[in-house]
């Protein structure tokens, strides 16, 4: 294009309105001594309502995060759990050398609260080498199978050494599940008093 285009008649409108727009709100500002201390005042508040909005977003996304680490966590350890059934629960318990097994109800709320604990157990013994296998029987869906293992209350728990069964006596936390089983199932300590007995 040889000569650059005229603005056109609409551009000049909207060009002269936004002037006496600026201008118009100028004057009210000068007029109006007050209103900037406000105006700077309500622009600290909207600034502090926006960071306090971000904060509350990022808390729930990093506890949406861990909820969901402690999710694949829990998972994972539900899946080293060995489930019994009717068909493998004999050929599990005779085969293996230790084995702890978690007789539960789905409708005891006790049952439900050891659940994860067990997992967690199951997943710290594992990373230790335990040779301890973790195994949990819904005795209410295999009534006959655990009235073989002698499971009468919930949630009961059994170690099996060689097919022999013994009554669990710790308390229900992870923590305490392991050091129970770990003492039953350890290598023994020996006591050496001498340098002689060492050789």
């Amino acid at each position: 294009m040889l000569f650059p285009r005229k603005p056109t008649s609409r551009f000049l409108v909207l060009t002269l309105i936004l002037l006496l727009l600026l201008s118009f709100s100028m004057n009210n500002n000068a007029s109006d001594p007050t209103s900037s201390e406000d105006d700077s005042d309500d622009l600290e508040q909207l600034l502090a309502l926006d960071e306090q909005e971000d904060q509350q977003q990022e808390d729930q996304e990093q506890e949406s995060s861990s909820r969901f680490s402690e999710a694949e966590v829990l998972s994972k350890a539900q899946r080293i759990v060995l489930e019994l059934n009717s068909d493998n629960s004999e050929r599990v318990i005779d085969e293996n050398e230790f084995v702890l097994v978690l007789g539960y109800a789905p409708w005891c709320v006790r049952s439900a609260e050891l659940m994860p604990h067990f997992a967690e157990a199951a997943t710290s013994l594992k990373e230790l080498g335990s040779p301890l296998l973790m195994a949990k029987l819904d005795a209410e869906r295999y009534p006959k199978v655990a009235s073989l293992l002698e499971i009468k209350g919930f949630p009961t728990l059994l170690l099996f050494v060689n097919g022999t069964s013994q009554a669990y006596t710790g308390r229900f936390s992870a923590e305490e599940i392991v050091i129970w089983a770990r003492k039953k199932t350890g290598v023994p300590v020996i006591r050496i008093s001498t340098m002689t007995e060492a050789d």
